[in-house]
């Protein structure tokens, strides 16, 4: 990463870091652009050149968290799948069990906000879609396939297992190791049509 490149990701976590903070002192819907480009001692001008919507200030740390997409694309290309799979969700559990205090307050948040409750299904689809691209390359097949939507469901399925289960002192690294080393010895009951008889 160059200097420049540097540089950006750092005011785009100073801008961040400021609307987390005012969020959780004041509300998201009390907190105005302006008093978040002020804290985070950059011009209205930049924190929408960075963050367009305030509602991304919220959602983009979330998703990020969440995102398996940019741990299965630095998988070699030559892994099977099935491991480059696991290997980026173990590496998504890795990195939200890492942010775990500030993403357990930024979902209160959401839940708190009614109308950024909304977009986050949208956002959550777009990373979804994208999900569904990178499996469709590694299997070569197109991202509308059946095989490659189901098998990006299911990958998103088991972090989502993770984070709902009262993990008590388990991390969410140590549940989708466990979901995973478990999924070969289940019996997946696949749903069909009466034609299919």
């Amino acid at each position: 990463m160059g200097l420049r490149e540097m540089k950006a990701a750092r005011t785009r976590r100073q801008m961040a870091d400021a609307a987390f903070e005012l969020f959780r002192r004041d509300g998201y819907d009390e907190t105005t652009m302006e008093q978040i480009a002020e804290r985070a001692e950059v011009g209205t001008t930049t924190l929408y050149r960075y963050f367009p919507t305030k509602d991304q200030l919220l959602l983009d740390p979330l998703l990020e968290a969440i995102d398996p997409v940019p741990h299965l694309r630095a998988r070699p290309e030559d892994e099977p799948l099935a491991e480059a799979m696991g290997a980026a969700l173990v590496a998504s559990a890795n990195a939200f069990d890492g942010a775990d205090e500030r993403i357990v307050e930024l979902r209160r948040l959401v839940d708190h906000a009614a109308s950024v409750r909304a977009k986050l299904w949208d956002r959550y689809q777009a990373l979804r879609d994208d999900l569904e691209l990178a499996i469709a390359h590694r299997m070569r097949r197109p991202s509308s396939d059946v095989a490659v939507r189901v098998t990006a469901g299911l990958m998103l399925d088991i972090f989502q297992m993770a984070d709902r289960e009262d993990r008590g002192s388990r991390s969410r690294v140590e549940i989708v190791t466990a979901v995973l080393d478990e999924l070969p010895r289940i019996e997946l009951i696949v749903p069909r049509s009466d034609r299919n008889r």
